[in-house]
């Protein structure tokens, strides 16, 4: 058994694990830590300026990647700054490795300076909370926090770490992260067969597509589905990941957080079919359901807590989604007649041709043209998509943008899309980042809302420090603008007076582009439609990070409720 210490028993421990980053932000706690990265080179450390920053980078990697990361933060208040994109990871069941530095065992009786307890504080947001009391225990924390983050469900984890026990030598013993194979857990024959007898008797089926579909990788098989059946296919309201083809004829959009708007847009729908979805409840309470009570719901998830968790399910399928869409997808090509086909053809050209006048009527509505004073959101998003190239990656918190963002930047393939599920503003900035130290080959674009982008502006640096070539955009209406609107729902007195308290970011506006430029990364402002087509040309040709502060329509509209 070799001797080191518990720093080293950790750094080796990642080395072997194949964690090539460790985002964070240091402090006197974690020098034991952070020598290593200068005595080694396995391991870079990627520096951000402020922890919540640190989380979202981690964040970004780890989907991007498909492999967990790791963040390293400093003390009590370090991770009190971070647990704002750690409860993002957690509501999307992204897989990270948070460790905090703790202050030393023997002095923990003095409540010393950034001191607390961290576990109590970031177990409600991960799958497992530990705190380790010596060296010997650094390897075993390691190898169990990886396993299971990685296992689905999948999760952030968390590890405080105490100086004392990362600096003490001792004889230790590195096991091997256990990794489980095969998380294909299998469904139910019975619940398959169910399954497959309402879906092949409904006459109008609906398929929402949740995050649980991306990661298990099983996309594809929706589509399959999609298409067996004829069913209009919605992805969960504030998806984290690409679950659908965006431009897919079947693919009618994203699900709102509001009752009534996820009422209107599942009408008629007889049979509910819900694979890997675990967000089925408005952001704002209103007393209504978000599901059509006379609909029949399939649920499929691997996480047995969000079958039946609210709405209670006439076929509840316990089981990895891509096994069970398989089995499903077998089983009803079996019992299909000649009749049905004939009758799921005619369905498919009814509701294909449905989607398509919607989608006209929405592109009708939404499209500012040049020359118009004030950009929509929507030609913000198109001409993204235009001068993007096809496999390009959207990282996305444009917030009241993005329905728009959505619609307009379609998007195919399954890793191409990434949303702050959550609902904690800040991530999309070091999100972006994160995805472009993942996949540095591939062109990233960020869309996010001015409000949000003033969470976790820092990382900008970061994107400069590393020259990680994002196109950040900002739709920048100077304003909290879902709040504005929320407040018009309310039909109060900011809605009769046109007064939104503490929801205007002006007198001063925020000059983002000489902010930009401050951290390293050259911007432009555009505030006219017929410039825009050019500055996201010379952005994406820069070569490095740039910014472009995009001046977008600024009129409130009611939402959420």
């Amino acid at each position: 058994m070799p001797e080191m210490t518990g720093a080293e028993s950790m750094f080796e421990m990642l080395v072997r694990a194949g964690v090539r980053h460790v985002f964070g932000n240091p402090g006197t706690t974690e020098l034991p830590l952070m020598d290593l990265f200068a005595a080694r080179p396995e391991i870079s450390y990627i520096l951000a300026l402020h922890e919540d920053s640190a989380l979202g980078m981690a964040v970004g990697y780890a989907e991007a990647s498909g492999r967990p990361a790791v963040v390293n933060l400093h003390t009590a208040p370090g991770l009190a700054h971070g647990l704002g994109n750690l409860y993002n990871a957690s509501r999307a069941g992204t897989p990270l490795v948070v460790t905090a530095g703790q202050q030393d065992t023997r002095a923990m009786i003095e409540e010393p300076l950034l001191y607390g307890n961290m576990v109590e504080a970031a177990r409600q947001y991960t799958k497992w909370a530990w705190e380790v009391h010596h060296a010997r225990e650094i390897p075993v924390a390691v190898a169990r926090a990886i396993k299971i983050a990685q296992t689905p469900p999948t999760g952030p984890v968390f590890l405080s770490l105490p100086v004392n026990a990362m600096e003490e030598s001792a004889d230790m013993v590195l096991p091997p992260v256990t990794g489980i194979a095969s998380a294909r857990l299998c469904p139910d024959d019975a619940s398959v067969q169910n399954a497959a007898r309402l879906l092949s008797s409904s006459t109008n089926p609906v398929i929402i597509a949740g995050d649980g579909c991306a990661r298990a990788g099983a996309v594809l098989d929706v589509v399959r589905l999609a298409e067996a059946v004829a069913a209009r296919v919605y992805t969960e309201p504030l998806n984290s990941l690409m679950n659908f083809p965006t431009g897919h004829d079947l693919f009618a959009g994203p699900l709102f957080p509001n009752a009534k708007q996820t009422l209107t847009q599942l009408a008629g729908a007889d049979v509910i079919l819900a694979i890997g979805v675990n967000i089925l409840t408005p952001l704002v309470h209103t007393g209504e359901p978000m599901l059509p009570p006379d609909a029949r719901l399939i649920q499929i998830d691997i996480n047995q807590h969000e079958l039946g968790k609210n709405y209670p399910a006439d076929v509840a399928i316990w089981s990895d989604p891509r096994t069970a869409l398989m089995q499903l997808i077998d089983l009803l090509s079996s019992q299909l007649s000649g009749e049905d086909s004939r009758r799921i053809a005619a369905r498919r050209a009814a509701i294909s041709a449905r989607i398509a006048d919607g989608r006209a009527n929405f592109a009708e509505s939404s499209l500012a043209g040049p020359g118009e004073s004030a950009i929509s959101p929507g030609f913000v998003a198109k001409q993204m998509r235009a001068v993007a190239s096809p496999d390009a990656i959207l990282v996305d918190e444009s917030v009241t943008s993005t329905a728009f963002v959505r619609t307009f930047f379609e998007l195919t393939d399954p890793g191409t899309y990434f949303y702050a599920k959550g609902g904690s503003l800040g991530l999309s900035l070091p999100e972006a980042v994160g995805v472009k130290l993942a996949h540095p080959e591939r062109q990233v674009f960020c869309a996010v809302g001015d409000g949000s982008a003033l969470y976790s502006i820092q990382a900008l640096w970061t994107a400069a420090r590393y020259r990680l070539a994002v196109v950040f955009v900002i739709f920048n209406n100077s304003s909290y603008m879902i709040l504005k609107g929320g407040l018009m729902a309310m039909r109060g007195a900011s809605a009769a007076r046109g007064v939104f308290p503490g929801m205007d970011i002006t007198d001063p506006e925020v000059d983002f582009v000489r902010l930009a430029e401050s951290m390293g990364v050259p911007g432009q402002r555009v505030s006219r439609a017929p410039e825009l087509r050019p500055a996201l040309e010379w952005a994406v040709a820069s070569g490095g990070p740039a910014l472009l502060d995009v001046s977008i329509q600024r009129d409130v509209r009611s939402v959420l409720r």
